[in-house]
């Protein structure tokens, strides 16, 4: 006599199957938005950069006129 249970076994087998492979694309689609939001991060920090570099410059030209020397 053959068990119900394992009936159910190719069954349950294809469910974990389709669960992986959804998993694996939310995960793909995840990573390319924390790409996105890296490279977003990563310009803003270039430009902070190229400010602090060009106020330091500023600074140091005209340092004496904000002074008051």
């Amino acid at each position: 006599m053959k068990n119900k249970l394992w009936d159910l076994v190719p069954f349950m087998a294809l469910a974990i199957f389709a669960m992986s492979i959804l998993l694996m694309v939310v995960n793909l689609v995840y990573m390319g938005k924390m790409n996105n939001t890296i490279d977003t991060m990563w310009h803003e920090i270039r430009q902070v950069k190229e400010t602090n570099i060009s106020l330091f410059q500023f600074i140091e030209e005209h340092g004496d006129d904000v002074k008051g020397r």
